[in-house]
């Protein structure tokens, strides 16, 4: 069995598991149902034994041993935690005084998979044992040991339960279930130091791993913002002298050491595989780039930048954008003027980087001629085939796009790859230079259908507002929807979970300056493609 530490997590090995509670006193176990603000959709996400079953959580009762069985397919997909509760059920008594209560996950054959000692505790009355959470397509167990000192009247309350009085809990429902025998005391400790949670380095790719840490972190940190408030709500209790005074610090330094413990839990996952990530994935001044060789497959992701938030300072979480792409991106201007198309060549070199040569070309579109791409046309020595022509601008970038929108048509067709308009490499990177003024011509119905229908047949679209920034029209609103957002200086990001924003600090090729002169690695990169192409004749 894995032993947990405060804050740790695991995954579940089984969808079927049944938690368990030990402890020297009699104790109530009960189950809340939350959605990604840690909040009941209702007062009927509540489990306990007056309302003993809800769709894939169920409390019993066997001989006095009170449980929760989870069945994790059948959670409601509006769920995104189950928390275990486990309150005390004699008056005057706080887990203070008694050995600490153990609670433990066991797979429905019975075998222990996760166990977690709260022990530290004082004045509580009720405590969040443990949280059964989804992660992507997986279920995973955390150690939380949060306490309450006014039983589980505050705890539901503060997870959105409407408890009308809480001095008479137990007229409301939310009192102890009919009495049964004693539980015995907790056994032993193990002996040994603890297996260090969580999965292996292989179990999940990189991408993966990246993704479901920042979804842990997020989680975290809404956790963090939730249990501050309610301490907030405790002090001014304290203040107007309805609460004794020390319990607003008892909980801030509670929840101050889960979020600590959970940072360190995360920055060791991230320590233990990025030393072996790839160069696509990894920094720009990483080993792996000096050793870069064109890839014979396609890689699992790029890397776009590092996410940060105020409360986790010292974590920074990859953020990787699968290869090849699946819709558009569109990289907003920065604080400075050069700052979009140095970041945009930079996401070119590492999509290069990512996928074998002679799978991917480059098509290059400066409606204005305004932005320095043109320093790509003495990139090509292997002539049309990597740069599509070279870099189109003026009159030429409207019928470039009209090209390449007969080619997602035909693709989307299925058509023939013998037609003329399907010559050239199966996947087509397009770079929109100053998209602002691209979405202002006459062209830009084309735009947007190139935005919204090329990524699904091998035609993603780069679109840098590098000069003319993107008028609010009804247009731009819903191209920029069909994209992934990204700024190219220090910007801001919401996650898809909890929303938490997060501050992306773009990685961007150290020689890049204003976009304007073609970066060394950049170079580097599409000329191993070229040399490659050439190589096939």
């Amino acid at each position: 069995m894995l032993e947990l530490s405060s804050g740790a997590n695991a995954p579940l090995p089984a969808r079927r598991v049944t938690v368990t509670v030990s402890c020297a006193v009699p104790v109530d176990v009960s189950a809340l149902l939350v959605g990604p603000d840690m909040r009941v959709r209702s007062d009927d996400d509540l489990v306990f034994f007056n309302a003993p079953e809800v769709p894939g959580v169920r409390w019993a009762d066997g001989g006095g041993r009170q449980r929760v069985e989870l069945d994790l397919d059948a959670v409601a997909a509006g769920v995104h935690a189950v928390l275990v509760a486990v309150s005390l059920t004699g008056g005057g008594v706080s887990f203070g005084t008694v050995p600490p209560p153990q609670v433990q996950v066991a797979a429905a054959g019975g075998e222990a998979v996760a166990g977690f000692t709260v022990a530290g505790l004082g004045a509580e009355k009720a405590i969040i044992g443990l949280e059964v959470y989804r992660r992507a397509d997986q279920w995973k167990v955390r150690a939380v040991g949060q306490g309450y000192a006014g039983g589980l009247a505050e705890l539901v309350e503060a997870h959105g339960v409407e408890v009308d009085d809480p001095g008479e809990a137990a007229d409301a429902g939310l009192g102890s279930a009919p009495p049964g025998p004693s539980l015995g005391a907790p056994p032993g400790p193990s002996s040994g130091p603890p297996p260090t949670p969580g999965p292996s380095s292989s179990e999940v790719g990189y991408l993966e791993r990246c993704w479901l840490v920042w979804e842990d972190a997020s989680r975290s940190v809404a956790a963090f913002r939730a249990s501050t408030e309610h301490a907030l709500n405790v002090r001014n209790d304290e203040v107007t002298g309805r609460t004794p005074r020390g319990r607003f610090d008892e909980l801030m330094a509670a929840a101050d050491r889960r979020l600590r413990d959970d940072a360190a839990q995360l920055r060791d996952e991230l320590a233990g595989v990025e030393p072996h990530v790839t160069a696509e994935a990894a920094p720009f001044d990483a080993p792996s780039w000096l050793t870069w060789r064109p890839r014979a497959d396609l890689a699992e992701g790029m890397l776009l930048g590092r996410l940060s938030t105020a409360e986790l300072p010292d974590l920074r979480v990859p953020l990787v954008l699968r290869v090849p792409w699946r819709g558009g991106v569109w990289i907003s201007s920065g604080t400075a003027p050069g700052d979009a198309a140095a970041y945009a060549w930079s996401l070119v070199a590492r999509f290069f980087a990512a996928v074998p040569p002679g799978v991917a070309g480059l098509e290059v579109i400066d409606p204005t001629g305004l932005s320095g791409a043109g320093m790509l046309n003495t990139l090509d020595p292997a002539g049309t085939r990597l740069l599509g022509g070279g870099v189109a601008t003026g009159p030429a970038a409207a019928d470039r796009v009209r090209r390449l929108l007969d080619l997602v048509d035909l693709r989307r067709i299925g058509g023939s790859d013998d037609d003329p308009a399907a010559a050239g490499p199966p996947v087509r990177l397009v770079v929109i230079m100053d998209a602002g003024a691209a979405l202002d011509g006459e062209d830009a119905h084309h735009l947007l259908r190139l935005v919204e229908d090329g990524p699904l047949v091998g035609v993603p679209v780069l679109l840098v507002e590098s000069d003319t920034p993107a008028a609010e029209s009804v247009r731009a609103i819903r191209l920029r929807q069909s994209c992934n957002n990204l700024p190219s200086s220090e910007g801001t990001i919401g996650d898809l979970w909890v929303g938490v924003d997060w501050t992306l600090t773009p990685e961007v090729l150290p020689d890049a300056g204003d976009g304007t002169r073609v970066p060394a690695l950049l170079a580097h990169v599409l000329g191993e493609h070229a040399r490659a192409i050439a190589s096939f004749d």
